[in-house]
């Protein structure tokens, strides 16, 4: 099924109430009749979007999304594709299924998500796979890939699942990280990994400064990167890197990983 939205609004369209796993069963008439939010307002789907039939299971969205807010928030499985910039909150939540984004992203992409999977090729905002303000868990599952850039704060508080960045990521990534996976092909930013408990940091592109909490372990060929570039999709054999144990103020069992 397609949605088209057919313009920009400057009020928020609210979709983190949207059931996406239903969308997928119903006729073009009953998924405009679905209610969302337009500010405080709750209105019909159908009030901003085109929706037509397009004979699979997938839900295309396309359009100027940025202002629209939480789709695919929540969702347990199906196949969302966003054509485009996509708002705050895309995938949040999320225990299944997979969200395709051919564009960017705002903030809190994937946000506390439990598991399936998020794929984008555009530039993500700040908190990506992270934690809502005030929780103490991030990420607990899953996997996200960014093919731009990310904003602070990604894979912050993360528990568990991998999350990928092709470009560079800003500063604090995978602060009070307690478990789970993060690989930066790009630069990665200041204080990465400050008060991380456990979890992996891997900087294939270097990074601006190690952690005060981190300590220089060795330089090191590690057999289980090879793994990891397999089950990433990464192409040729890894680098040697440098290993840093930290951070020391939270039992230093976490690993920062820096590429030589």
């Amino acid at each position: 099924m397609r949605f088209a939205l057919r313009a920009t609004d400057p009020i928020p369209i609210e979709c983190e109430r949207l059931d996406i796993g239903a969308l997928a069963g119903l006729s073009p008439l009953e998924a405009a009749k679905r209610t969302i939010h337009h500010g405080n307002r709750t209105v019909e789907l159908g009030q901003f979007f085109d929706v037509e039939a397009n004979g699979t299971d997938e839900l295309h969205f396309s359009g100027d999304l940025s202002n629209v807010h939480g789709l695919g928030q929540g969702m347990t499985g199906g196949t969302v594709c966003i054509d485009g910039a996509i708002g705050r909150r895309c995938g949040a939540m999320m225990a299944g299924g997979t969200v395709r984004i051919d564009g960017g992203a705002g903030g809190w992409l994937g946000c506390e998500m439990k598991g399936g999977t998020i794929r984008l090729t555009g530039t993500a905002g700040p908190h990506a796979g992270g934690a809502f303000p005030g929780s103490r868990r991030g990420m607990t599952g899953g996997s996200i890939r960014i093919g731009g850039h990310a904003g602070p704060e990604c894979a912050a508080t993360m528990r568990r699942g991998t999350v990928v960045v092709d470009g560079d990521v800003g500063e604090f990534a995978a602060a009070a990280m307690i478990a789970g996976t993060l690989v930066v092909r790009g630069k990665l930013g200041g204080k990465a990994g400050a008060g991380m408990k456990r979890g992996t940091i891997v900087a294939l592109g270097g990074c601006l400064e190690v952690s005060p909490g981190h300590r220089f372990s060795c330089t090191a060929e590690l057999a289980y990167l090879n793994l990891l570039f397999a089950r990433i999709g990464l192409s040729g054999p890894p680098p040697a890197v440098r290993v840093h144990r930290g951070d020391l103020l939270t039992g230093g069992r976490g690993e920062l990983l820096v590429a030589v």
